[in-house]
């Protein structure tokens, strides 16, 4: 029996794919189609609610135009005829033809005295005067009814115990504000079931000073009326409310207070006897503690679908106030959501069949290349077991036959590379291994050659640096003395005399000049090594000054150290060897005094100044001085030199190898305005470095 031949893994793909896509297709077609039918509809219903709702926007920016109108009406006759505000019965009569033009419920003045005057209208078209004034009595407010022309008539009531400021919103808002407000809604003082808004103006006399203010109410139990009125058309629900959902005016007046037989007050959002003002407060207020803005959104009511929208009304009134609406959506809705329903789940299933299919043949590629997966782990594992001692790799993958053609072809290749690495890593271990001999070998060699040859130029150098040094005065002296030899006999005593003196001199100096260069040899190789402990800069500055000073007459008011003196005590602190660097700065010093003295013609104010200063993680030391400077040709940095004719280079080979012995530097340069700069830079030490001090 022959086997199977395998299939192609590109055939079963295109038949897999081209069920799933039509399946996926066919399906999100007629999705789309009644998804594209929603939205339309869902459009035309947000038109319709957005409509309403500007609707209801626009008569209630009308109706809430009427106060700032009278106000500014009233604020041009009080400016022009301020006689007004001594006349209660003329303005009476004035804000009583007002409240018979207009559709607002009240307009009163108030005086900074506290005296007030109050024209109302009353829901039965009734206009009572209210006035609080000397001439009646302060502390009380008197009713009086209004006869058809506006004059004040009979005496209906008194109402006790009024204050004698104004402490109501309207009086109390307006002044704080400085110009025309709405005010919060109040509830008056005289009748505390009764809660308005009013938009008020402060009054002010010819010296600008505040006399009182002068405001229009509208009264928010009538307003909810209005409301309601504004409504009629609609089946669903309105309400004018605040940011935190303290109603203002409600589509269903009684909805809008709850009274109780000791007070009134207002209802907020989130406790309305109302299913459609809960779901409302759910849309727009149910984890917030404001009101926000938002676009229409189709909720459900006991099967009932409402368009609820929430939009902000009163921005340019100065209000912050929000229109809430709920209005019935019409009955293609409900049925659109039912067939969108049925075409939802019909679609999910076609989706399903089309993963039954997908999973049927991801499991088909999985389990041969879970197989390949498990054989490369393998030999995975035998790489990371091969130690020291690497062994051939081995790849194995058993395949199922009903396995596709692609999968076979690539376990082939996998075990072609495999066989390959194989014999590559046998070729590269051997390389390998030449490769390192050759280099230990060669490494040994230039190792020892790159000793030899460091030890043998560290001698040599020392070696004719210290040669040279001494064979100077050792020439001198033996020709000196070879001179002297040869010159005795043949002159005459007196010249014999003098000439013997001279050079008997040089004899000298010359060997003072070798016993100097053998002690400052002696001292360098002291130096080599030192203890390191914290010391203090300013004092070894100090310190190396009045060295100077004592070893060098006449030279004190050369030196200045004022900038020295100016760093705090403790401060310039650094591990180090005090007596060297109390070495280096000791010959920097001398040498700046010494190039001064030679100076020709003489200096007539010598200068040497000591600077001592942070800069970023180094401390520097500045030695300038104003004398000739140093030639260019000396300025080349180079072991045992001198610019001094007599010098030997020592003492600065000691600066530079004290500062190196520190970590630091040592820079030498000529000044533009003349001179030289020697600069010592010793580093700060980290806080892990620091070392005791010395006589700690």
């Amino acid at each position: 029996m022959t086997a199977r031949k395998p299939r192609s893994l590109a055939g079963t793909l295109t038949r897999a794919t081209g069920l799933q896509l039509i399946l996926v297709a066919g399906s999100l077609s007629v999705l789309t189609y009644f998804l594209g039918r929603d939205s339309g509809i869902h459009q035309s219903e947000a038109q319709r609610a957005n409509l309403t709702a500007v609707q209801v926007s626009e008569r209630l920016s009308k109706k809430l135009s009427y106060p700032t109108i009278i106000n500014e009406l009233n604020e041009s006759a009080l400016a022009t005829e301020p006689e007004l505000l001594n006349n209660f019965d003329k303005l009476s009569q004035r804000f009583w033809r007002q409240l018979k033009s207009f559709p607002v419920d009240y307009i009163n003045y108030g005086a900074t005295d506290g005296t007030f005057l109050g024209i109302e209208k009353s829901q039965d078209n009734r206009y009572y005067h209210n006035e609080d004034s000397k001439r009646f009595g302060r502390g009380k407010m008197l009713v009086f009814s209004m006869d058809a022309t506006g004059k004040r008539e009979q005496h209906l009531s008194t109402i006790p115990d009024m204050s004698t400021s104004h402490e109501e919103a309207w009086y109390v808002d307006t002044v704080k504000a400085g110009q025309p407000t709405w005010s919060r809604i109040y509830a008056w003082e005289d009748q505390p079931d009764t809660y308005s808004i009013s938009y008020n103006a402060p009054v002010y006399n010819r010296n600008n000073t505040l006399i009182g203010v002068v405001g229009v109410d509208m009264i928010i139990n009538k307003l909810s009326t209005w409301l309601q009125d504004a409504w009629t058309n609609n089946t669903g629900l309105a309400l004018i409310v605040e940011r935190n959902g303290d109603l203002v005016a409600s589509s269903k007046p009684e909805l809008t207070f709850i009274r109780s037989a000791s007070e009134t007050r207002r209802r907020n959002l989130r406790n309305l006897p109302s299913p459609l003002a809960r779901k409302l407060q759910e849309q727009f207020l149910a984890d917030a503690t404001t009101i926000q803005p938002g676009a229409t959104r189709l909720v459900q009511l006991k099967g009932q679908p409402f368009l609820v929208k929430a939009t902000p009304w009163g921005d340019h009134e100065g209000l912050d106030w929000m229109l809430l609406t709920a209005i019935a959506a019409t009955p293609e809705v409900t049925t659109l959501q039912r067939d969108l329903l049925i075409t939802v789940l019909a679609t999910l299933s076609a989706l399903g069949f089309a993963l039954v299919i997908n999973q049927r043949l991801i499991r088909g590629l999985l389990t041969p290349l879970t197989a390949l997966k498990q054989a490369s782990q393998d030999t995975e594992a035998q790489i990371a077991a091969l130690g020291d001692q690497p062994q051939p790799l081995h790849f194995h993958c058993q395949l199922q036959q009903e396995s596709a053609r692609e999968v076979w072809d690539l376990n082939q290749a996998i075990r072609a590379m495999i066989n390959a690495f194989n014999a590559l890593t046998s070729q590269l271990r051997d390389k390998e291994t030449q490769i390192i001999e050759l280099f230990e070998q060669q490494r040994s060699r230039d190792e020892k050659a790159l000793t030899q040859m460091s030890n043998k130029l560290r001698v040599s150098l020392e070696a004719a640096s210290i040669a040279h040094e001494i064979n100077q005065p050792i020439s001198i002296l033996r020709l000196t003395s070879e001179h002297l030899l040869q010159s005795l006999p043949t002159q005459p005593h007196k010249e014999r005399s003098d000439q013997l003196t001279s050079q008997l001199r040089l004899l000298n100096s010359q060997s003072q000049r070798i016993a100097d260069i053998s002690e400052k040899i002696r001292s360098l190789l002291r130096n080599t090594s030192s203890e390191q402990q914290s010391i203090d800069l300013k004092q070894v500055i100090s310190n190396s000054v009045r060295y100077v000073q004592s070893n060098t007459p006449n030279i004190a008011h050369w030196l200045q150290i004022e900038s020295v003196h100016a760093v705090p005590d403790g401060t310039a602190l650094i591990q180090g060897d005090a007596t060297q660097l109390q070495i280096a700065l000791i010959n920097l010093i001398r040498n700046a005094i010494e190039a001064i003295k030679s100076q020709q013609p003489a200096n007539a104010d010598p200068r040497v100044s000591l600077r001592l200063a942070q800069v970023n993680n180094t401390w520097q030391i500045d030695v300038q001085d104003n004398g000739p400077g140093i030639p260019q040709e000396r300025l080349i940095e180079q072991p045992l030199t001198s610019s001094k004719k007599e010098g030997s280079g020592l003492g600065l080979f000691l600066v530079r190898s004290a500062m190196e012995n520190h970590g630091g530097a040592l820079q030498i340069g000529n000044r533009e305005e003349g001179g030289v700069l020697a600069r010592l830079s010793p580093p700060i030490p980290s806080a892990s470095d620091a070392l005791p001090r010395a006589g700690d």
